[in-house]
C-alpha cells in the first residue's frame, strides 16, 4: 500500500512541476487515445457501447485557463478528424470545439475565479448541454431531417462521466488572471 501511496505521490509531483507544454502535449494524448478506441466497434452483450467525445472534455479543461492559440489549433485538428471518422462536414466538430472552448473560458473568467466546486459541476453539464445541442442542430440540418436525440443523450451521459474521471488531465496549470481596469 505504501508503494501504491509513493507511485500516486511521484506522478502528483510530476504533474505539479509539469509546464503547460507538457500537459497540452498528455490531454492532445488522451484524447486521439480515446478516439483511436471509439473509431473500434464495441458491443457488450449484443449492444452497442456509445462512445465518449473526448474532444469535448479537452474544450473544456482547456477552456478553464483561459483562451490560448495552441489549445484551439489542437481542437479545431481534433474536430477534423473527428468530422473524417464520423461522416460529418468539414468543419462542424471543429466548430462545436471551438465555440465550447470559449464559453468555457468566457464561464471560468466570470464565475470561476477561486476554482469553485459548485462551478466544476455546473459549468461542464451546461457545457456539454450546449454542446450536443449542437451536435444534434448541426446533425439534422446536414442529414435533412430531425435526428434522433436517444444517442446523443446516451454520449452526453458517457462523456460526462468521462469528464468527471479525467479533468484535472486538461488542467493547464495557468491561473486566470484579475480583469485589468473598472467596469464603470
Amino acid at each position: 500500500m505504501a508503494r501504491k501511496k509513493q507511485r500516486f505521490a511521484g506522478i502528483a509531483r510530476f504533474w505539479g512541476e509539469a509546464g503547460p507544454t507538457s500537459r497540452l502535449v498528455i490531454g492532445t494524448v488522451l484524447v486521439v487515445i480515446i478516439g483511436l478506441a471509439g473509431l473500434n466497434p464495441q458491443t457488450l452483450f449484443g449492444n452497442e457501447l456509445v462512445w465518449p467525445y473526448a474532444s469535448l472534455v479537452a474544450a473544456i479543461g482547456w477552456g478553464r485557463s483561459g483562451l490560448a492559440l495552441r489549445p484551439m489549433a489542437i481542437l479545431v485538428i481534433l474536430g477534423v478528424a473527428q468530422d473524417v471518422s464520423a461522416y460529418a462536414p468539414l468543419g462542424c466538430f471543429g466548430f462545436i470545439n471551438l465555440s465550447v472552448f470559449g464559453l468555457s473560458a468566457g464561464i471560468s473568467r466570470t464565475f470561476d475565479r477561486e476554482r469553485a466546486p459548485i462551478i466544476t459541476i455546473i459549468a461542464p453539464v451546461v457545457l456539454y448541454s450546449f454542446a450536443f445541442s449542437l451536435v444534434w442542430l448541426l446533425a439534422s440540418f446536414a442529414s435533412g431531417h430531425v435526428v434522433q436525440m436517444s444517442p446523443l443523450i446516451s454520449a452526453f451521459v458517457v462523456t460526462y462521466f468521462l469528464h468527471m474521471l479525467v479533468a484535472p488531465v486538461f488542467n493547464l496549470g495557468r491561473r486566470i488572471a484579475p480583469l485589468t481596469g473598472s467596469l464603470a
